[in-house]
């Protein structure tokens, strides 16, 4: 079974490179440009991860957390915050929110990989 997986980033050649990385690993892949976005894919579709740019809230974790639990109900993905500052506060901050893991930009393939391991797919 594929795992499937939504991006969420307002960062255009963020997304882009992410989504064509994953979607070359055989990956299945939505994309989303706004936190509107991401909240009507997940609404629709059970994804097992979801990568999401804290900058589409803000850099407001609780926010993203909040409304993709709500609409993705007892079928909750991977919660994965892409963030472009590393230090253990932002690290901290994404964590107490609910996200499950924190990544820095540029995500590395080997940490990703293993990332996704997790999800037992």
């Amino acid at each position: 079974m594929e795992t499937r997986i939504l991006i969420a980033d307002n960062d255009e050649k963020s997304l882009d490179g992410l989504s064509t990385l994953l979607t070359d690993l055989g990956y299945g892949v939505s994309v989303a440009r706004t936190l509107d976005e991401a909240l009507d894919l997940a609404a629709r579709g059970a994804h097992d991860v979801a990568i999401m740019a804290l900058t589409l809230a803000q850099d407001e974790p609780g926010t993203i957390v909040r409304q993709l639990r709500a609409v993705s109900g007892a079928r909750a993905p991977l919660l994965i915050a892409l963030g472009g500052w590393g230090e253990s506060r932002h690290r901290d901050e994404a964590l107490a929110a609910g996200f499950d893991v924190h990544l820095v930009r540029p995500v590395g393939l080997d940490q990703l990989m293993f990332i996704l391991s997790m999800t037992g797919q």
